[in-house]
């Protein structure tokens, strides 16, 4: 019986390696990349920055940086350094911007989309935005408001405040979804700005909706966060049905 037993736990049981100081650094890296410390497209410290700050060498912090472009997290970029690539990046973009552009139902479909993304993503930013977030998201508003007055529209404002509400989610899976789509939501909203919004009393409107959103978030009110978006982005399919589809 006893020999039954040992024969069976050998196949249960490995051998314990000793981890290399490369693979801990590697661990490292995901983790702060995971939780979103570096996000999609932003620059890693240098090796030798990496190399300080764990005090380990700067061999070790190559191997881990390699470790990681293997397996698609990292990227090396042109001058040196490595960059956050998307973690669900996958060859998706260019035919669906094709199908997307001059299609009206289509940029309907990605409001639609939206509409659920947003509305949630403003909730859960209320709850876990930093002040540093808060101050990203007031400075779009500002310059969307200095737009307002010159009477002037940048549609890039408004994926920028968008895209900070995002961030402030602190969900990473949900930080690389948006910046996977990102040109098709881009496209939308130009389409909703320059098409759609063009009033000077539709853009107070839009501006007004922006302006609650980012009171809940400043107050942490993710029900009154969530209600705003939801209004607003009801407004918006609203009036793109009734101008755009009709």
């Amino acid at each position: 019986m006893n020999r039954k037993r040992d024969v069976a736990s050998q196949d249960v049981f490995q051998p314990i390696r000793q981890e290399r100081i490369s693979e801990k650094v590697a661990g490292q890296l995901k983790k702060a990349i995971s939780t979103g410390i570096f996000r999609v497209g932003e620059r890693l410290p240098s090796e030798r920055e990496l190399a300080e700050q764990m005090g380990v060498s700067r061999p070790s912090v190559r191997q881990a940086l390699q470790q990681l472009a293997l397996l698609g997290i990292i990227e090396t970029v042109q001058g040196g350094g490595s960059i956050v690539k998307n973690l669900t990046e996958q060859e998706i973009g260019t035919p669906m911007e094709i199908v997307l552009k001059d299609d009206r139902q289509r940029v309907l479909e990605v409001t639609e989309v939206r509409a659920f993304m947003e509305t949630w993503a403003a909730r859960r930013a209320a709850t876990n935005r930093t002040d540093a977030e808060l101050a990203l998201i007031r400075e779009y508003l500002e310059q969307m408001e200095q737009d307002l007055e010159k009477d002037r529209i940048r549609p890039e404002l408004d994926f920028q405040f968008h895209t900070e509400i995002a961030a402030a989610t602190h969900n990473t899976i949900f930080v690389h979804l948006i910046q996977n789509i990102h040109q098709l939501i881009s496209y939308s909203l130009k389409v909703h700005r320059e098409q759609v919004f063009v009033t000077h009393e539709a853009q107070e409107t839009i501006f007004s909706h922006y302006l609650r959103i980012f009171k809940a978030i400043q107050n942490q009110d993710a029900d009154a966060a969530e209600a705003a978006m939801k209004e607003h982005l009801q407004f918006v399919l609203r009036e793109f049905k009734s101008q755009m589809l009709s």
